[in-house]
């Protein structure tokens, strides 16, 4: 069994554009459960009328927290991880099924994105790299970025989108799931990344085919404040937690730089939320640090061995 989680906030109009594509897939048994983020709007009766399963928290516990209920509530071997500003192409689950199956190595799969008119591909198969300049790079922090290439077969990986992420249930509950000190970006990086540290894959499916509302979830002055804090806070919480220290210390002293630049700027709002990640951030340095420790001691590697290792990845 497969279990589609599927995250939601105030996300009632994408519900009825993202279920019935879930429902309609080709591949079985699926089983689909809405984990709703203590949304206002009527999002209840739409998971609802469609029969899928509702899980409601109390409080919007950001992505990560939604998916780990998820993958809590998960009956299935596998746990496909969603966006809600999406849709499926019908044969999408039994394609990246049917990569994962096959190699008892892979954690994740990661699939083909196109924009919601299907004109555009908006994500594509992930490597890393230390210098930036093409059109699909974005940056991890300062000094590598993800790189996005077109790749025809399916491909080893960085990592896999939490927008459209299959994950091995197994593997996912070893690696304590996704870490919910990143609520909103970066949780994918962070866990594919620690799954690499204990070779375990991410490979790209192109065969597996969806339509992603991009940023959608972002369109309210709310839902924007929400996605800057948490790229934010991903970088340097990543940057802290699995990276070499010349990279966390880069990530740490851009951002204060940032925050200066704002201060000077008179921009106070985002002054104010940039100071706050920071202090929420510095409190779980020492135990950030701690793990770190334990991650790289348990594989008997180190952070440069590792990301020397993913900057080649695909081979």
């Amino acid at each position: 069994m497969v279990t589609a989680v599927v995250a939601n906030w105030n996300g009632a109009k994408d519900l009825k554009d993202c279920l019935p594509t879930l429902l309609a897939q080709s591949y079985r048994p699926l089983e689909t459960i809405v984990v709703d983020n203590a949304s206002t709007d009527d999002s209840a009766a739409v998971a609802q009328s469609f029969g899928v399963r509702w899980v409601g928290l109390k409080r919007n516990r950001g992505l990560a927290g939604a998916l780990n209920k998820g993958a809590e509530a998960a009956s299935g071997e596998f746990v496909l991880f969603l966006n809600n500003d999406m849709r499926f192409h019908e044969k999408f689950v039994e394609c990246m099924v049917a990569a994962i199956a096959g190699d008892p190595g892979i954690f994740s799969v990661d699939a083909l994105q196109y924009d919601w008119e299907g004109v555009n591909k908006v994500h594509l198969a992930t490597s890393l790299t230390r210098t930036g300049g093409e059109r699909f790079d974005d940056p991890l922090v300062p000094g590598l970025f993800i790189r996005q290439r077109d790749h025809s077969t399916t491909t080893a990986v960085l990592m896999s989108s939490a927008a459209n992420m299959l994950a091995r249930k197994s593997m996912f509950r070893e690696l304590g799931g996704f870490d919910e000190r990143l609520p909103i970006g970066y949780e994918d990086v962070e866990l594919c990344w620690r799954a690499w540290i204990r070779g375990w894959k991410s490979v790209f499916v192109p065969g597996a085919i969806c339509w992603h509302r991009v940023g959608w979830a972002a369109r309210s002055t709310e839902g924007a404040g929400i996605r800057y804090r948490g790229t934010v806070a991903g970088r340097l919480l990543t940057s802290a937690k699995l990276l070499p220290m010349n990279y966390t210390l880069k990530t740490w002293l851009s951002t204060l730089a940032g925050l200066a630049r704002d201060v000077l700027l008179l921009r106070g709002d985002r002054a104010m939320d940039r100071l706050r990640v920071l202090a929420d951030c510095a409190r779980y340095l020492p135990a950030l640090w701690r793990e770190r420790r334990a991650i790289y001691q348990s594989q008997s590697t180190t952070p440069r061995e590792q990301l020397n290792r993913l900057l080649h990845v695909p081979a």
